[in-house]
């Protein structure tokens, strides 16, 4: 089906999708597991900043303070290793999106805006993360009070980033549907 507009994210439909879905899911289980923020989330008596809705840049300070020499060093690599996360996670949104506005034949420009909320939970995911790693270098209350913000706007642009990922991907299989039982 040719698409109105030249996003890429167009190119992540059927088989592409379901590949985009099956290193996702492998990466995650890896990351949250194995990996290093399961690692990380196993250490006795640290709290996961970025789960929080909003936390201040003393509270930061704290918690990251906290952390001895080798969970710092998991910490640094549990922030490296979120991009490719991220990155994925965004993708996915992106893909489902597209999936439903193509499925639903759903042209009109005003639908295009739709991609800007996955792209906008993957800058504030990616602030964070770089205010994180200056916080834990640094020590700053400045970068610490930062990344709270951004944990915050990630979490304001990340729920309706993902419910109009579901709403649109469930849309566009009971479209899909729709066409093959009335053709």
């Amino acid at each position: 089906m040719a698409t109105p507009f030249k996003s890429p994210f167009y190119q992540f439909q059927g088989g592409r999708f379901i590949a985009l879905l099956i290193v996702f899911s492998l990466y995650t289980a890896w990351y949250i597991g194995p990996g290093y923020f399961g690692q990380l989330s196993r250490l006795t008596g640290y709290e996961m900043l970025q789960e929080r809705g909003f936390y201040s840049g003393a509270e930061a300070l704290a918690t990251l303070a906290s952390l001895s020499a080798e969970g710092r060093k998991l910490k640094f690599l549990a922030l490296v290793f979120d991009v490719p996360y991220m990155i994925l996670q965004a993708l996915v949104f992106e893909a489902a999106i597209a999936f439903g506005l193509l499925q639903m034949h759903l042209s009109a420009r005003r639908w295009q805006w739709l991609f800007l909320l996955p792209i906008g939970f993957l800058v504030a995911d990616m602030l964070e993360d770089s205010a994180l790693a200056l916080t834990l270098s640094t020590g700053h209350l400045l970068f610490g009070t930062l990344a709270g913000i951004m944990t915050g706007l990630k979490f304001l642009v990340f729920i309706p980033g993902i419910i109009v990922s579901l709403l649109m991907a469930v849309g566009g299989i009971f479209a899909a549907l729709r066409r093959c039982f009335l053709d």
